[in-house]
């Protein structure tokens, strides 16, 4: 029988504990603290691109709570990328207020999602240099993107919210909250939720401190100037161009920041194989990322905490594996393959004290989603549910596993092209 030494495992699995545990302890500290020093007469042009494929069932609501924003300084652009339905029909009869629809043609659609944003961002730019009427005189630092995804809905309040942060001229880019706008359909939906909004209310807001947000793809704000100092193409090819172009502009100086107040609502998908195949995308993506790192761990112009909190988020991505190895190495013990032997945490007394701690740190980024979307969500669970909830939580995590395999082997055989989420539709508007 093979007998092998494990202890390394329990130690990195309790730093991942530790470590959303202090993300926890940094947000009950940092809330709200940064809404005093912001300046909230600066009044930049916020233009919304809102990238399209056949999205008619939702895009009409999309706009219509654009166009209930309290900030008046905007433009919106529908960007159709090749819509085979009535999406371009939809778009245009909201002309009339101000909105811009762009239909891209057969000969360059189809070719992802940033490649339409690349299109928006070289018309701007022609804007820019030919002082368009339609950007009030704003040149590229007083000109801020905002990307959201044809189901993504803003509260009235988020351009007002948001805006105030780019008053600092180093703030290069910032992320909003996401919430599940049908999260009451069904379980799946509601696990959605919890992740999201765990995720953005304490991940991204206790990063924010680090300078190390990400930017998703739906309530991506980035201001033009610092999308010039990147190139003619900011967006790339990766699966998720969202969090490399965040890497991108860090490497290149920019802060990114995160509203912790503003929250963009999209549709969850409502069964699992669609889930499955939107995170295989993802987590494919976050690997294709990996490439950032040897750039940006030689960076002297960024923050060694900055680099540092970056790679374990990067890393981040293999934490399920590690979680997984516990229950499938018992399993191998138990059937006599393998004979385990860890030292951890050997310096404390046997008994229930060890116990205790391993359970507590082994459960610890489990629990502290949860508490946190009890403060965060817009309808938090009832409390005598809540351990269940956990227990539910944990094993819905665990089935990311199939994803994580799937995205592997599709690296592994240099597939990279993906069929975009359908849409279902939309019955209301935020």
């Amino acid at each position: 029988m093979l007998r092998a030494d494990f202890t390394w495992l329990s130690y990195v699995l309790a730093v991942f504990g530790l470590y959303y545990l202090f993300l926890f302890g940094s947000i009950q500290v940092r809330r709200l603290r940064d809404r005093s020093k912001l300046d909230t007469s600066y009044r930049p042009l916020v233009c919304v691109v809102i990238p399209c494929h056949n999205e008619e069932e939702v895009v009409g609501h999309t706009v219509e709570a654009l166009l209930r924003q309290d900030y008046d300084d905007t433009l919106v652009m529908v960007m159709n990328d090749g819509s085979k339905d009535r999406t371009s029909e939809v778009a245009r009869s909201y002309e009339a207020e101000g909105v811009m629809v762009v239909d891209r043609g057969p000969d360059i659609a189809g070719q992802g999602k940033g490649a339409v944003l690349n299109h928006a961002y070289g018309m701007l730019c022609r804007m820019v240099d030919r002082h368009d009427p339609l950007l009030g005189g704003r040149g590229a630092d007083d000109i801020i993107i905002c990307v959201i995804d044809a189901d993504g809905q803003l509260e009235p309040s988020v351009l007002s919210l948001v805006t105030p942060y780019f008053s600092d001229r180093h703030v290069g880019g910032l992320q909003i909250g996401v919430r599940i706008a049908n999260a009451d359909a069904n379980f799946l939906t509601r696990m959605q939720d919890l992740e999201f909004v765990g995720f953005s209310a304490m991940v991204q807001e206790a990063r924010d401190a680090w300078g190390s947000v990400g930017l998703g793809g739906n309530g991506q704000f980035t201001r033009l100037s610092a999308l010039l100092t990147v190139g003619t193409e900011p967006w790339s090819d990766c699966l998720t161009e969202d969090l490399d172009l965040g890497l991108t502009l860090v490497k290149e100086g920019w802060r990114i920041r995160f509203c912790p107040t503003a929250w963009v609502a999209q549709q969850a998908v409502e069964s699992y194989r669609p889930l499955f195949r939107q995170r295989t995308r993802w987590i494919q993506g976050h690997y294709q990322c990996w490439r950032h790192l040897p750039s940006l761990m030689s960076t002297r112009s960024v923050r060694m905490r900055t680099r540092a909190d970056l790679a374990v988020y990067m890393f981040m991505g293999c934490y399920i594996w590690l979680v997984i190895a516990g229950p499938i190495l018992g399993i191998l013990s138990t059937v006599g393959v393998i004979e385990v032997h860890t030292s951890f945490l050997v310096w404390m007394p046997e008994g229930a004290l060890r116990n205790v701690v391993r359970l507590f740190l082994s459960i610890a980024p489990f629990v502290v989603f949860i508490v946190v979307y009890q403060q965060r969500a817009a309808e938090p669970f009832k409390g005598r549910w809540l351990p269940a909830i956990g227990l539910i939580f944990t094993a819905y995590s665990y089935t990311m596993i199939v994803s994580q395999v799937w995205a592997i082997g599709r690296i592994a055989i240099g597939r990279g092209a993906w069929a975009k989420t359908a849409r279902v539709k939309s019955e209301s508007a935020v």
